[in-house]
């Protein structure tokens, strides 16, 4: 082993490139042992975002927002899987087609006539309306 040692520094000394690579697999399999993995990769402020965005979006359809909706106590679409969209603006468009269908589903009433309101759990986005 101590052989192999010195061979690797005179290698070294006589390669600088040799010795910058060596550095960087060294660094690399360091870091890569410390890596953890991230569920979601959409933090809570990201979320507010969302929320914030498709809220407005409804709002400016002329619907009307009701932040007291919630799951258990009224109307939803089918939610929207957050695992299935790589980035927020996927799932802000998806959202706002799910808004428009909302609309097209009660396309015999006015946008005020509907409440709504946008809420988005650790897995699924979800549009109330009541």
């Amino acid at each position: 082993m101590k052989r192999f040692a010195i061979i690797m520094l005179a290698l070294i000394a006589l390669n600088s490139s040799a010795a910058i690579n060596s550095v960087e697999a060294k660094t690399t399999i360091k870091t890569t042992k410390n890596v953890q993995t991230v569920k979601c990769p959409r933090k809570k402020n990201n979320r507010r975002l969302i929320e914030k965005k498709l809220t407005a979006y409804g709002k400016n359809k002329g619907m009307n927002y009701k932040p007291n909706l919630k799951v258990n106590n009224s109307s939803w679409l089918p939610p929207l899987t957050l695992k299935h969209y790589t980035n927020n603006k996927e799932l802000i468009s998806a959202g706002k087609e799910a808004i428009e269908d909302l609309l097209d589903y009660f396309e015999k009433h006015e946008p005020s006539d509907i409440s709504f309101n946008v809420i988005m759990s650790k897995k699924y986005l979800y549009i109330v309306y009541g």
